[in-house]
């Protein structure tokens, strides 16, 4: 007699509906025997996999003690997926001395303290790749009154702790520059170069050299032209997107004779309500442009310089993009679920919290990365401006 029929009996006749596909599945196989496959299971999105199944599958869980100590962050720093960089001191606070780095699929967290010689005044993501930042650190606080400062720019290596520090910077009134670096900063032809739109000029810095080197585009530069996501380079020039969506581009070896602005590029009439973050991504070769909203899915174009258009993207293949204000790439999915999704750190912006949300384009939806839930929009949650990723 099955177990079915047994169950039927022993309710002497009362009726008893019964989830075929969920009898199946969760009584197919013993606890014993899904307990010791849940606890095999390293990567979240593997387990979340396994409690979506059913609802016995959901009910399986594995008290796993927490190791004593987390292993090396070093060997995690693979390709598999990238790290998630936050300074976890608030901005109000005088000095922010602690960081942490996350790693999403394991989701183990290392806290950390910056090196004593940066650990007092405050500290601003501006660019991220290769495992390095370029951080604009003030000391003491800016935002303390009656107080005179000194910012400083400096590549700093969160997973060896390593700090690069370059010249004094200029002073750039009324808005902070664009910035990012062109090679590892062990590379003999690195350079870090700041945007200002406000002043007309870009400032260049090669590393070792004693000072930066200005590039005055009076004329050709508007002074209405305002970065509105780091730069990136792309086969061999520069480009950057403003907050008006135009697009410039320029040769880092020739800037004054190469500023060329592209305005007629994106759609004009594209309006993203509540727009948060833009990033260009090198992407197979292309050049995209992505736009992210509260309220709408994100808007991914490939921007065709030579044609002049600029065509929306359905999919990425068996690729996902990772978008932050400091840090926006493309990256082959070598874990099994991950492919064709856009990751961005929205959070709940609580203590501690490591959530954040990623956009499915086959699904059309939010999702979050820990749990089960799925929306329409990122309503309820935040961009955390501290937070980015630590591509290698």
């Amino acid at each position: 007699m099955s177990k079915i029929n047994q169950d039927q009996g022993n309710d002497q006749g009362k009726k008893k509906t019964v989830n075929m596909k969920d009898d199946l599945w969760g009584r197919g196989l013993p606890t014993e025997l899904l307990e010791l496959i849940l606890s095999k299971l390293i990567f979240v999105v593997d387990i979340n996999n396994f409690h979506s199944v059913c609802k016995t599958w959901r009910s399986i869980n594995v008290s796993v003690s927490p190791p004593r100590q987390l292993p090396s962050l070093l060997a995690y720093a693979d390709s598999s997926f990238p790290l998630l960089f936050q300074i976890t001191d608030p901005w109000f606070r005088p000095h922010r001395r602690k960081y942490s780095v996350f790693h999403p699929l394991y989701k183990y967290t290392w806290n950390m303290e910056f090196p004593p010689q940066v650990r007092d005044g405050c500290k601003n993501i501006y660019f991220s790749k290769y495992g390095w930042l370029l951080q604009l650190y003030s000391h003491p606080n800016p935002y303390i009154l009656d107080q005179p400062y000194r910012e400083y720019a400096i590549l700093f290596n969160p997973l060896t702790q390593e700090i690069k520090e370059l010249p004094r910077m200029p002073v750039f009134p009324g808005h902070p520059p664009c910035m990012f670096f062109t090679a590892p900063p062990s590379h003999p032809d690195c350079f870090v170069v700041a945007i200002s739109g406000l002043n007309s000029s870009i400032y260049v810095h090669k590393l070792g050299e004693d000072d930066w080197k200005k590039h005055d585009l009076k004329g050709k530069m508007d002074p209405s032209f305002q970065p509105d996501c780091h730069p990136i380079l792309y086969q061999g020039l520069c480009y950057c997107l403003d907050q008006n969506k135009n697009l410039a581009v320029f040769d880092i070896q020739d800037i004054e004779n190469t500023w060329i602005v592209h305005d007629k590029l994106i759609p004009s009439e594209l309006n993203v309500p509540f727009l948060i973050l833009s990033a260009l991504v090198e992407h197979n070769g292309q050049l995209l442009a992505v736009f992210i909203g509260v309220k709408d899915p994100p808007y991914v174009f490939e921007l065709d310089l030579k044609r002049n258009l600029c065509v929306p993207m359905r999919s990425l293949g068996n690729n996902a993009l990772f978008i932050s204000k400091c840090a926006s790439f493309s990256q082959r999915a070598v874990v099994s679920g991950t492919g064709n999704k856009i990751f961005f750190p929205f959070g709940l912006n609580k203590i501690n919290d490591q959530s954040f949300r990623f956009y499915s384009l086959a699904t059309g939806k939010y999702h979050s990365f820990f749990d089960n839930l799925s929306s329409d929009d990122l309503c309820g949650t935040e961009y955390l401006v501290d937070r980015s990723w630590l591509p290698m």
